[in-house]
């Protein structure tokens, strides 16, 4: 049995990552910083995995692949869109803004919501950059984009993804469709009223040509410069799509999948790196800074969380969780503070159970058979829309969001703070959760 002792770590960790930037921000501020307080915590972790855990150095190394792979994918994501900008008249108005969400939401589903969010953030942020109170428009990015928008694919969100390579059909997330647009509708309703309500406060300041550049204030069409990285994110797209479905049969272990996708986002990112014109990454004042941060950031993340999951697992079955509310909210609180993709696999496992104890016959290695089960089906249902909306709760829920907290601080907007975020998310996002769930789920 894992020891508490070694779940101490991480949520050292987590109280390190909301209270650092409060008190020591300008120690904070450097990724180097943050990978230092990464290693520091995450040694007694790694000590306990090559010393003392049973099949340690397994979960260890499998910890390595996946943040590997979750970076690649990440970091590729993240590249490709920065060759994109999108030029023209940009005139910000709660139309334009609710607009942008609501494509970022279908968009996330069909390129992820790293891409999603990597492509629609810097011309949300140009667009709203004369405003005084722009903080929200962030807020709300990651609660849709980021987050919610993702849904209906295995492309679409790390934890479906998981689902899909542990034999999850690629259509079966098209079930989700009706909480994908409750939820997604509901936000895009609340942002629209508190949008407009913000902009009838503010007096529209003038232009400032040095600030957003004399041709944009002109009436102008709108065009996309860096179009070709469009077809090396589409590449993005389909690799992640054929390793899933046929990388176990043609390469062998989930080791080589691995590696060949890590190989295939690093030849994306170098081709896009090499043929994007300096003129565009210079308009989305492109730099790897807020990629930096992430890789920082999550590095500690992914090897302080396994011993946590690994007690969590362990203990499950004695929480008394077997009802589709239950795993919804259980799901989804633990992946507000832990990586989502682990904490639906998690609780899927958990969810396998479950099903087995009511006559089934599963296994945590084919969760297609969870997804068709008619115990099992809504309870993956559960799990899936818990991890996915709940991961927007704080800004280590899930990758995208910390990566759009700073791009949008690289654009001068500030962002709230780790608790500042949570308080939007507990404000907002929970309660309406809380109807939905009550309304889809029951009690």
């Amino acid at each position: 049995m894992t020891p508490f002792w070694a779940v101490v770590p991480f949520l050292v960790y987590l109280l390190l990552i909301a209270v650092l930037p409060l008190v020591a921000a300008g120690f904070w501020e450097h990724n180097r910083n943050k990978l230092y307080v990464a290693v520091a915590v995450g040694a007694p972790v790694i000590g306990y995995l090559l010393g003392e855990a049973p099949d340690g150095r397994a979960l260890l190394w499998d910890a390595g692949r996946e943040y590997a792979a979750f970076l690649s994918l990440l970091g590729a994501l993240f590249i490709i869109s920065g060759g994109v900008c999108l030029r023209g008249t940009l005139a910000s108005s709660t139309a334009v803004n609710t607009a942008f969400l609501a494509v970022g939401a279908v968009l996330a589903s069909v390129i992820g919501t790293t891409g999603a969010s990597a492509l629609l953030i810097r011309p949300v942020l140009r667009a709203n950059e004369h405003r005084a109170r722009s903080r929200h428009v962030g807020v709300f990015f990651i609660f849709i984009v980021a987050n919610g928008g993702g849904l209906l694919t295995p492309l679409g969100d790390p934890p479906l993804y998981l689902g899909f390579l542990r034999g999850v059909p690629f259509t079966w997330t098209l079930h989700l469709v009706v909480p994908w647009a409750v939820v997604n509708g509901a936000l895009l309703a609340a942002f629209a009223a508190l949008d407009r309500m913000i902009a009838r406060r503010e007096v529209a300041p003038p232009v400032d040509a040095t600030r957003r550049g004399a041709p944009e204030h002109g009436r102008s069409a709108l065009r996309i410069d860096g179009a070709s990285n469009l077809a090396l994110l589409f590449g993005v797209v389909v690799t992640v799509f054929v390793v899933g479905t046929y990388g176990r049969r043609w390469l062998g272990s989930a080791a080589a999948c691995s590696v060949a996708q890590i190989a295939a986002m690093a030849a994306l990112s170098a081709v896009s790196l090499a043929t994007t014109p300096t003129a565009v990454h210079a308009a989305n004042r492109f730099t790897l800074a807020p990629i930096l941060e992430v890789a920082a950031v999550f590095v500690g993340v992914f090897v302080t969380m396994v011993p946590a999951l690994a007690f969590l697992a362990e203990r499950g079955a004695s929480l008394g969780i077997t009802r589709p509310w239950q795993f919804f909210w259980a799901s989804g609180a633990l992946s507000s503070v832990l990586d989502n993709a682990p904490t639906y696999l998690t609780f899927a496992s958990l969810a396998t159970g479950v099903a087995n104890g009511a006559g089934g016959a599963l296994s945590v290695h084919d969760l297609g058979a969870l997804a068709v089960d008619p115990v099992g089906h809504p309870l993956l249902v559960a799990v899936s829309c818990g991890s996915v909306f709940m991961g927007a709760i704080t800004y280590i829920g899930n990758g995208p969001n910390f990566m759009v907290k700073a791009i949008a601080e690289q654009h001068h907007v500030r962002m709230p703070s780790f608790f500042g975020f949570v308080l939007w998310s507990f404000a907002i996002l929970v309660p309406l959760l809380g109807a939905f769930a009550l309304a889809y789920f029951g009690s």
